[in-house]
């Protein structure tokens, strides 16, 4: 392994004080143990016969390198991330004309299991838009500043959730890859907006199609892609969710119905109860209990 470069910034997690970490809740699930910033990292090379016992998420700004994952090899440039998981056999090296600069994370936990399963079938390699890559990089930043705090356990919880943040937006908010907002299909963000406008309407899958001008067929099929709802259940929740904040009003559960497009009081309530799992009349007798029990003096 090859390390040591001009304005590198690199930080890791004595196992000691990692060990110390583990029984903390918001940190467990998701425990960087060592991260750094290799800006035009010449002759970077690391080979690993057994992997490394953390998986490794590197995001390249500029220049290029390689890796390869057990028989598989890549090159990677700008603009892209490499993941490597832990105890695989590896390799990886920056061009030795153009080198790398890149961000890097060593991570362990349960969410960083399942981050790494998002990955399709023998891919290592994913591709990030300009503005998950400015993101991502601010995320590093603020992550180095955590960790120059002398592994107080509050600055490492804040690096836990930033890493989180980080693979969330690689995976989950990047539009080069997310499985929700690529593959050539067009972004619902237009409708999702359209139902927000028009939630005291009751709209009808035709009316949601007609205005994203789709057949119904394809419109629910890329809906449910992109959302995991068909359109007609996703704005069951939404006006369910919009009930919920109107329910901590004094505003009348039947103008409320009406507010949200149900003629039928009844109706409201039994679809308020299929996805909130309790009457709005429960809800809100419930909140106000938990109101008054906030607002009490402490005995």
């Amino acid at each position: 392994m090859r390390e040591g470069f001009k304005d590198q910034l690199l930080s890791v997690i004595p196992n000691r004080v990692l060990e110390g970490f583990i029984p903390n809740p918001l940190v467990n699930p998701l425990m960087p143990t060592a991260m750094g910033w290799y800006p035009t990292a010449r002759y970077h090379y690391c080979e690993r016969e057994e992997g490394a016992p953390e998986h490794i998420l590197a995001l390249c700004l500029s220049g290029s390198g390689f890796f390869r994952v057990r028989d598989h090899e890549e090159t990677i440039g700008p603009n892209e991330a490499m993941l490597l998981p832990r105890n695989v056999y590896h390799i990886y090296g920056a061009s030795e004309t153009d080198p790398w600069s890149l961000h890097w994370v060593h991570f362990i936990g349960g969410s960083g299991d399942y981050f790494m399963r998002q990955l399709p079938s023998d891919t290592y390699k994913l591709p990030v838009d300009p503005d998950a890559v400015r993101q991502m990089s601010q995320l590093f930043r603020e992550s180095y500043a955590a960790f120059a705090s002398a592994f107080v356990l509050e600055r490492m919880i804040y690096a836990s959730q930033a890493l989180h943040h980080l693979l969330a937006m690689l995976f989950f908010n990047n539009r080069a890859f997310s499985p929700a907002l690529q593959n050539g299909a067009r972004s619902i963000d237009v409708t999702l907006a359209f139902l927000q406008q028009n939630i005291h309407l009751a709209l009808t899958l035709s009316e949601m199609a007609d205005h994203a001008q789709m057949s119904k067929s394809h419109f629910s099929r890329l809906f449910r892609e992109q959302t995991g709802y068909s359109p007609i259940d996703y704005f069951i929740h939404l006006k369910m969710q919009h009930a919920c904040m109107l329910l901590t009003t004094r505003i009348h559960i039947r103008e409320i119905a009406v507010q949200l497009g149900y003629d039928d009081p009844y109706y409201f309530s039994h679809s308020f109860k299929k996805v909130v799992g309790m009457s709005p009349a429960k809800y809100r007798s419930r909140h106000q209990r938990n109101r008054v029990d906030e607002i009490a003096p402490a005995p």
